[in-house]
């Protein structure tokens, strides 16, 4: 099996991390992945921000705990009372994709760009997790402050983020594939 298939088929999401810092060399490749991946007309609709202070992460992740601590969805209620709740999942540190508003495509464009990252974190020996739930406070009124401490550009919303670090799980079995998910027309 070649090693891109290989890669693709090993990535797991992973939930709990060494503190080890990524080298920074791996960091720069990971993002020039996430630059390189397919865009709607090439408009590349994105903007890359990298936290490596766990501060900063911490941060986020307790503006996300006082939201979900008031939601009246009891699953997010439930998750933030864990005291081990991180939006980051312990990770040393994480990449936030933003979308140019206006970009018609720009969700997709940006998940593609997440996707590069995880499977170029993968290839280097790294662990990642793929991340949408890191935004409940940021969309919220009260906490778009932190738009401003993230330096998200006027006209960019945060729209995925991909937690990184060297993983320190041990994972289970994979998951079956469901069934009945693919249609061929011939």
């Amino acid at each position: 099996m070649n090693e891109t298939i290989k890669t693709i088929l090993e990535r797991r999401s992973v939930r709990s991390y060494e503190s080890t810092p990524v080298e920074k060399e791996k960091i720069d490749l990971i993002l020039q992945c996430g630059q390189f991946a397919p865009s709607g007309m090439n408009r590349q609709p994105w903007h890359f921000t990298v936290i490596t202070r766990r501060a900063m992460l911490d941060k986020i992740s307790a503006e996300n705990r006082r939201v979900m601590l008031q939601s009246p969805v009891e699953a997010l209620r439930l998750r933030a009372e864990d005291p081990d709740f991180d939006s980051f999942r312990g990770a040393p540190m994480a990449i936030i994709v933003s979308g140019e508003d206006e970009a018609g495509y720009a969700g997709a464009d940006c998940a593609n760009a997440v996707e590069n990252m995880a499977l170029a974190a993968q290839s280097l020996g790294l662990s990642s997790c793929y991340l949408a739930s890191f935004k409940i406070a940021i969309e919220t009124p009260e906490g778009a402050f932190l738009l401003d401490d993230l330096r998200i550009p006027k006209g960019f919303k945060p729209m995925f983020a991909l937690s990184l670090g060297y993983g320190n799980e041990v994972l289970g079995e994979r998951a079956p594939r469901r069934e009945h998910t693919i249609t061929f027309i011939e």
